[in-house]
C-alpha cells in the first residue's frame, strides 16, 4: 500500500467512525508500518476514536520501554494471540486491552499473578468468592457468599474462617497493603 493510498484509508476509517481531525493527523502523521499496523487493529477491532487512542498510547508505551516500533508492539505474541481469540468482537478487546496492559505494567502483572496464587491457595469453596480491587487500587476486599440454605452458609464461613488464618492470607493482605 502506498502512503498515498495508506493516508487515504486512514481518513476514511476516521470518517466513518466519526474520528476528530487531530486524532487523524496524527495518526497520518506515524511512520507507514506504523500506521498501517494501527489500521489493521482499528479495523480489526472495529475501534472507537476513543478505543483506539488507548491501545494507541498503551502499544506507544511499551515500545518505548522495549525500544520497538508501534508496528512491533502491536505484533508482540500476547497481542496476536488474543487478536487470534474465536471469541466476540468485544471479547477480542477485552483480551487485547489485557495484554498490552499486561506488556504495559509488568510488576503490577506480575503482583496480580502472586495475588491471584494466593487466593487460589487458601482453598475457598466455588460459594465463597474473594474479589480483589480493581488494579489493585484500594487495600480492601470483597467476599461474595451464594448459598441456598443455612448449612450452606455455616460450611462457607467455617472455611472463609479458616482461610483468614493461613499464611497466605496473610501475605496477600500485605502485598494488598504495598501495592502500587
Amino acid at each position: 500500500m502506498t502512503a498515498t493510498d495508506l493516508d487515504a484509508a486512514v481518513r476514511a476509517y476516521g470518517a466513518e467512525r466519526h474520528y476528530g481531525a487531530a486524532t487523524l493527523d496524527r495518526w497520518v502523521a506515524l511512520g507507514a508500518a506504523d500506521a498501517a499496523a494501527l489500521l489493521d487493529l482499528a479495523q480489526d477491532l472495529r475501534l472507537g476514536e476513543n478505543q483506539l487512542r488507548d491501545l494507541w498510547e498503551w502499544a506507544s508505551d511499551v515500545a518505548g520501554r522495549e525500544r520497538i516500533s508501534l508496528a512491533a508492539a502491536l505484533a508482540l505474541d500476547a497481542v496476536a494471540a488474543a487478536r487470534r481469540q474465536p471469541v466476540s468482537r468485544n471479547d477480542r478487546l477485552r483480551l487485547v486491552k489485557s495484554a498490552l496492559r499486561r506488556l504495559r505494567y509488568p510488576q503490577l502483572s506480575t503482583l496480580e499473578d502472586r495475588m491471584a496464587d494466593l487466593v487460589r491457595r487458601l482453598d475457598l469453596p466455588r460459594t465463597v468468592r474473594l474479589i480483589l480491587p480493581e488494579f489493585l487500587e484500594g487495600d480492601t476486599v470483597r467476599i461474595q457468599i451464594v448459598v441456598t440454605d443455612p448449612t450452606s452458609l455455616r460450611t462457607a464461613a467455617d472455611r472463609l474462617a479458616r482461610a483468614a488464618d493461613t499464611p497466605a492470607c496473610r501475605e496477600l493482605f500485605a502485598l494488598l497493603g504495598e501495592a502500587p
